[in-house]
């Protein structure tokens, strides 16, 4: 067993230090020294965490924390071993539990409020180099979970829901919808009369928005602040069928 490791592992030095690719799906084996980086993931609904993790006050979520190569090459195999911590700031924000036999996995559950925001940190521990590694901080906040009713909610491209948390990507394009509900949670679709939407920065200069053609409630947002930079988004609706206007926000927008 011994041998075949060592093999392993002079297999994959000589292959990086020629130059030659690493496979960039499936997985691979390596030593602690090769991960470079982190991702957090949602293990039951394979969303990815790792810019904003969003945390329901009514529920636990089950995260993943998958480790990578310098070139983007997962590594789902550490000799030696690896053991996950999650270190919350600030502490009361949330707790960890592990999940037996997967030590990449943990059960996270909010302990503050909807709306209290803060940082999760990943430390790595490898029993077989006593040694450690440490990422982050990630973005953390507790939000609303889905046990109260709602009329409004935002949701991007990929149907991830920003309705507490808006992350934008410097240098990118978010595209946003606006999704309108009623009393008893069910989506409207159609609303008489047509509806208008605008959205409003604070401060102005943290993104720019653009309409896009054929639809109505969705907008692209452009970040146009610095990476770090927070602020907030008032989302307003317009009814034309009689001119009144609801508006939504803040919601908390943070650029990456």
């Amino acid at each position: 067993m011994l041998g075949r490791t060592a093999k392993t592992l002079l297999a994959l030095t000589i292959c990086s230090a020629c130059g030659g690719p690493l496979p960039t799906s499936g997985g691979g084996t390596g030593a602690p020294a090769a991960i470079a980086q982190v991702r957090l993931f949602d293990e039951e609904r394979g969303a990815d965490l790792t810019v904003h993790t969003g945390l329901p006050d009514d529920q636990s979520i089950r995260l993943q924390v998958r480790l990578y190569a310098p070139d983007g090459h997962r590594l789902t195999d550490i000799v030696g071993g690896a053991r996950l911590t999650l270190q919350f700031s600030p502490e009361s924000l949330a707790n960890a539990l592990p999940v037996p036999g997967r030590p990449l996995e943990t059960i996270i559950t909010p302990t503050a409020p909807a709306g209290t925001s803060g940082s999760q940190t990943v430390r790595l521990d490898f029993p077989g180099t006593g040694t450690s590694k440490s990422f982050g901080p990630f973005h953390v906040e507790v939000q609303h979970g889905i046990s109260g009713v709602r009329e409004f909610r935002l949701f991007d491209a990929f149907n991830s829901d920003f309705t507490e948390h808006v992350p934008l990507v410097s240098g990118d394009t978010t595209r946003l919808e606006v999704r309108l509900y009623d009393s008893t949670g069910a989506r409207r679709t159609a609303i008489p009369g047509g509806a208008q939407v605008t959205f409003r920065f604070d401060p102005d200069s943290l993104a720019v928005v653009a309409p896009i053609a054929g639809l109505q409630f969705w907008k692209a947002v452009i970040p146009t602040s610095s990476v770090g930079t927070e602020g907030s988004i008032f989302v307003s609706v317009l009814f034309l069928a009689d001119s009144s206007t609801k508006t939504y926000g803040p919601i908390q927008v943070l650029v990456h």
